[in-house]
């Protein structure tokens, strides 16, 4: 997975608008307190390993959450707009192994409440998309 997560982060970090859209701040797992709106967190939901004759496959199911405080959901929905351009069926390199597929599975916005040391009880939106990866290692 480390060698997966640095590929997709590499990806990430050229010119895009998804990441211009989020300010940069994109975290694996959990965003520092405090960060800024808007950012996005990515985790792996799953991932099944396979050998299948000498050729190892990891399948992994990753989900990208977008996070904004903005009253109106239009900030989510345009990160949420370039994240789709950015990764839908996207190639990317990673080491020691090749990217087979990546392909989105479904998503779904959310209001939710969320309690910060900075300004008490906040509603936000969550915006989050499931994508499923395949990935062969060499």
């Amino acid at each position: 997975m480390k060698l997966f997560y640095a590929g997709l982060m590499t990806y990430f970090n050229t010119t895009n608008n998804f990441k211009t859209a989020i300010g940069g701040r994109l975290f694996q797992e959990e965003a520092p307190e405090n960060t800024a709106y808007p950012y996005c967190v990515f985790d792996c939901i799953v991932n099944t390993q396979d050998d299948k004759f000498g050729v190892y496959i990891d399948d992994i199911i990753i989900q990208f959450s977008i996070f904004s405080e903005k009253t109106s959901s239009v900030e989510v929905h345009d990160a949420m707009t370039y994240l789709k351009a950015l990764f839908n069926d996207c190639a990317f390199a990673i080491t020691g192994g090749t990217l087979v597929h990546f392909y989105r599975l479904n998503s779904g916005l959310e209001r939710q409440e969320v309690e910060t040391t900075k300004s008490g009880v906040q509603r936000i939106w969550h915006y989050h998309i499931d994508y499923n990866a395949t990935f062969q290692r060499n």
